[in-house]
C-alpha cells in the first residue's frame, strides 16, 4: 500500500485481497473508497483473477466501482500489458482532483510503477510530484 495520514481518498485494487486490506487500514476513517481496476496485480496465475464487479458491488456496498468494468481482469497479461497498464494509471491519477490519496495494490504492479520493491502490507509514502520532475530530468 502506498498511504499518508492526510490522505482524503483510498484508491483500492478490485481483489478481495486489497478490499480487505483496505477496509481495515482506512474503514472508519470517513474517507471515499474508489476501486480501480488498473492498479490489480499482475494476472499471471488463477489466484490472480478477479471477481465480477456486480458481485463485488453486493459485498462491498461502501466502494464505488464505477470506474471498474464487469469483467476486469486479462487473464492473458505479459509484461507489455502491465506496462501500458501501469502508464494508464499514472495519467488517470495525475487527473485526480485529491492531492493525498491512499493506493492499496500489490507488489508486482507497484513494482512495475515505481519501480521499487514491496513487502506484503508494507506502507510507503511517495512523493509523485519530486518523482515526475526527476524522471522528466532523466534520473
Amino acid at each position: 500500500a502506498v498511504v499518508s495520514t492526510q490522505s482524503t481518498g483510498v484508491i483500492v485494487s478490485p481483489m478481495t485481497r486489497t478490499l480487505q486490506t483496505a477496509w481495515g487500514t482506512f474503514g472508519g476513517h470517513n474517507i471515499p473508497f474508489q476501486a480501480c481496476h488498473l492498479v490489480s496485480e499482475y494476472c499471471d496465475a488463477p489466484c490472480n483473477y478477479g471477481t465480477r464487479r456486480s458481485q463485488l458491488e453486493t459485498t462491498w456496498p461502501q466502494v464505488d466501482f464505477s470506474v471498474v468494468p464487469e469483467v476486469w481482469w486479462n487473464e492473458d497479461e505479459t509484461d507489455v500489458t502491465i506496462t501500458l497498464r501501469a502508464k494508464r494509471f499514472r495519467e488517470w491519477l495525475f487527473k485526480q482532483p485529491e492531492k493525498c490519496l491512499a493506493i492499496v495494490s500489490h507488489a508486482g504492479f507497484l513494482h512495475e510503477l515505481l519501480q521499487e520493491q514491496f513487502r506484503n502490507c508494507e506502507l510507503k509514502r511517495i512523493n509523485w510530484i519530486h518523482r515526475s520532475r526527476r524522471q522528466a530530468r532523466g534520473h
